[in-house]
């Protein structure tokens, strides 16, 4: 994570995470880290890496605060480098699209982000539009690119 690049602020009905510094576009936010666990012990937290591994995030990594939005600021590098979009500012919350996270089959979840463009229901990448997929290429992870 290095240093002081991150910080965690409880607001609404949990946590997010934020950027104490100002961020270019492509660079790296922070690493997902965490307990490699198959598909039966995945939190809702967890960042897919293989058909049926996902990294489960320790506490102390900000990819266990990180939240969803329809307008995400990140997207993913590699397999687990959160990676900024565009550029951030310092104190802005740093966000991902779930979708870049996850291809399970009937995966869903209501979206509470609140953004103009909301789909309210979050699924898997295969399942969000061609237009979306467009503009998420080359931000999400290195499985679901496959």
């Amino acid at each position: 994570m290095g240093g002081t690049i991150i910080k965690y602020i409880e607001y609404c009905n949990g946590y997010g995470v934020f950027a104490n510094k100002n961020f270019r576009k492509n660079e790296i936010v922070f690493v997902f880290k965490g307990k490699i666990v198959d598909y039966r012990k995945v939190t809702h937290r967890g960042l897919q890496i293989e058909k049926k591994k996902w990294i489960n995030p320790n506490k102390n990594n900000p990819g266990y605060y990180l939240n969803h939005s329809c307008n995400p600021n990140c997207g993913i590098k590699n397999s687990n480098k959160i990676t900024a979009m565009k550029r951030i500012k310092k104190g802005e919350e740093i966000t991902i699209d779930y979708s870049m996270m996850m291809e399970l089959k009937n995966w869903d979840m209501e979206c509470e982000c609140q953004h103009k463009d909301c789909r309210k229901l979050i699924k898997s990448y295969k399942s969000i539009p061609n237009k979306l997929k467009k503009k998420y290429n080359g931000w999400v992870s290195d499985y679901i690119k496959k």
